[in-house]
């Protein structure tokens, strides 16, 4: 922590990461699943939109693990 951070606050945002990665993850799990988008949408109170978004970049990140290994 530096030095002129407020502790209370620190540990506040802390836990929102913690808690927004185990969101992702668990969004993920459920793309990878076949869930649809408007469904997972309306359970974390984002839109549509977003949801493919995350959905389009997983994609993308596959993709090019998929030709890193495939180079090596």
């Amino acid at each position: 922590m530096a030095r002129d951070e407020i502790p209370e606050l620190r540990a506040l945002r802390d836990e929102y990461d913690r808690a927004r990665d185990a969101l992702m993850a668990a969004i993920h799990r459920h793309l990878d699943s076949g869930e649809s988008n408007a469904r997972i949408a309306r359970s974390v109170d984002w839109s549509r939109e977003y949801i493919s978004r995350i959905r389009k970049e997983r994609e993308a990140d596959e993709t090019q693990r998929t030709d890193a290994n495939d180079e090596q």
